[in-house]
């Protein structure tokens, strides 16, 4: 239960102070170049879902976030009732993930609109944190910062392509010489944690929901290293991320990037190495039909 705590706090005060420090030294499409030219942070702000999607209307906002609210207070039910369970770890950590990031959005959608002032992209206005003429909207029609940006890839499709005169295809068919770009949604921590909760899910479905059995060594090694491969991405991420926040130049210098990859690896082999001393999950054994279970202690790996 404390892991699953500190998982949700840390990624909600991580979410929220990135959030608030864009929204307060950056104005409205402002952009940082943090590495290459596939990592940028750019401020946008959305009034829906994840990665920017939306549901239109003032009405179709108080419904969003209404739902936003119900989906948080069921998933909420869910993580209390698994600590009731012989679990294994990885699951309270999936459902923390997607706790964390739902309400870590819900905070933009409640209070934004009312703490904040308007960012306004043509004026380069930076927000204010509780300005004397009032936040920009009312209670829970606040909208959702984004920063993350990474445009993997980006040009035209060669002219091998079908011709952009060619009617007898769908529409979603590329066509030659039509601009194509990978990845185009703008992203925050929250998102990124529902997305690394369902992720991992879907991974290990079938240890999580499936038979619970003790896991072989080898099953162990490989998902520990697995796991220390995932810590080192995040917190690269996340270094990369603060030091370009804090940064006068951007990019920030390529001495200063090979460091923090050093950093992140490093925290990345001592995760694996912590994980490899971590107890094995041992699986609870069923009562046989009509007996009594009095053993009510369990082994967590």
């Amino acid at each position: 239960m404390k892991k699953s705590l500190a998982i949700i706090f840390g990624v909600l005060l991580i979410d929220q102070f990135v959030k608030i420090y864009i929204k307060t030294h950056m104005y409205l499409g402002e952009s940082y170049r943090v590495s290459g030219e596939w990592f940028y942070l750019h401020f946008v702000e959305n009034p829906g879902m994840a990665f920017g999607l939306e549901l239109g209307g003032n009405y179709g906002k108080l419904l969003l976030t209404v739902f936003r609210l119900a989906a948080v207070a069921g998933i909420g039910y869910y993580l209390w009732k698994l600590f009731a369970k012989q679990v294994r770890p990885l699951m309270l950590v999936c459902v923390a993930l997607i706790f964390s990031g739902a309400m870590g959005n819900i905070i933009d959608s409640v209070f934004f609109g009312k703490i904040f002032n308007e960012s306004d992209q043509w004026d380069a206005n930076v927000a204010e944190f509780m300005p004397e003429e009032g936040g920009y909207a009312g209670w829970l029609h606040g909208k959702v910062v984004d920063m993350f940006y990474f445009p993997v890839l980006e040009g035209n499709y060669p002219e091998w392509m079908p011709s952009p005169d060619n009617e007898s295809l769908p529409d979603f068919v590329p066509r030659a010489g039509e601009h194509y770009l990978f990845f185009s949604p703008v992203f925050n921590i929250a998102d990124a944690a529902i997305s690394v909760g369902v992720f991992l899910l879907i991974v290990f479905q079938r240890r999580l929901f499936g038979k619970q059995e003790t896991l072989s060594d080898r099953k162990i090694l490989v998902t520990n290293i697995f796991f220390g491969f995932i810590v080192f991405l995040l917190t690269l991420f996340l270094l990369l991320t603060f030091s370009s926040l804090f940064s006068e130049t951007h990019p920030v210098s390529v001495a200063l990037r090979l460091t923090l990859f050093a950093l992140s690896l490093g925290t990345g082999a001592g995760f694996f190495y912590w994980l490899q001393r971590y107890p094995k999950f041992v699986p609870a054994e069923e009562p046989a039909a009509g007996s009594v279970d009095l053993n009510q202690d369990t082994t967590e790996q």
